[in-house]
């Protein structure tokens, strides 16, 4: 594989010029790809394992969290459904939970000005719907010194938690006209 160099209106750019059939040199990408990704997937658990166990135990946990996950846990003879949330990257006081009826909003703001003068936004917002019977006035949320946001609530007795069947909803085309 040769590399050589086009000028166009003083700027060079760089193309490949090969033998190789275009579906072999996307083949061959997508093996490379791969390879690199079984290499980037090695050093992270390497780096992983050097940590020490503390910190180790409280980067998986943030990571296990990243997305909302939900459990039913049992607690002095009572179960309680539990929500976490990986919100380390928020102070404490950026963090609002609010409840509305049934449905359940997360909302973390953060903002800060980099050292050239930028301002820099992150946020992160989650909505949810309790289940049926989960009283929203009885919810409890808790920040880990870790960052992980856990919110509780009792479930009532003998209740029992519908499971949700996903299933896919085909998508029929629609032959239109395009609007010019």
């Amino acid at each position: 594989m040769a590399l050589r160099l086009f000028n166009d209106r003083d700027a060079m750019w760089p193309a490949m010029i090969t033998d190789q059939e275009p579906l072999s040199v996307f083949r061959n990408m997508d093996r490379e790809m791969k390879r690199m990704q079984r290499d980037i997937d090695h050093m992270f658990r390497h780096a992983i394992s050097t940590l020490p166990e503390e910190d180790r135990r409280a980067f998986l946990e943030r990571r296990a969290n990243d997305h909302a996950t939900s459990t039913v846990e049992e607690r002095d003879g009572k179960k309680l459904l539990k929500y976490s949330f990986d919100l380390h990257n928020y102070k404490p006081e950026e963090i609002a939970v609010k409840a509305i009826d049934n449905a359940v909003t997360i909302h973390a703001k953060h903002e800060y000005h980099d050292q050239q003068g930028h301002n820099v936004f992150r946020e992160y917002r989650r909505h949810f719907v309790l289940p049926e019977g989960v009283k929203a006035e009885h919810l409890q949320s808790k920040l880990s010194n870790s960052g992980v946001l856990a919110i509780e609530t009792p479930l009532p007795e003998g209740h029992k938690l519908a499971l949700h069947m996903e299933h896919s909803i085909p998508i029929q085309r629609e032959d239109t006209k395009a609007i010019k």
